[in-house]
């Protein structure tokens, strides 16, 4: 479990919002843990899962394939009632 501040360091520095939008992408989910100072959020991946590249950013061209073909499987589905 990593928090925020975390993560965007292990990706090399790059902004929080970018890394929380690599987070929310990768469907990574997050716990809200009580601390000395309020709050604090970590989410559930680890170093090496990052290092992996767990977080990597999506082909532009392999989401518009998927979103093509989900959308003719609706259509199909949607054709057959």
């Amino acid at each position: 479990m990593l928090s925020l501040k975390e993560i965007s360091d292990e990706l090399g520095g790059v902004s929080r919002n970018h890394a929380l939008k690599l987070l929310n992408d990768s469907g990574i989910r997050h716990k809200t843990l009580l601390s000395r100072n309020g709050k604090k959020i970590y989410y559930d991946i680890t170093r090496e899962q990052i290092q992996n590249g767990a977080l990597k950013e999506k082909d532009p061209k392999q989401i518009a394939i998927q979103q093509s073909v989900a959308l003719m499987m609706l259509e199909t589905a949607l054709n057959r009632h």
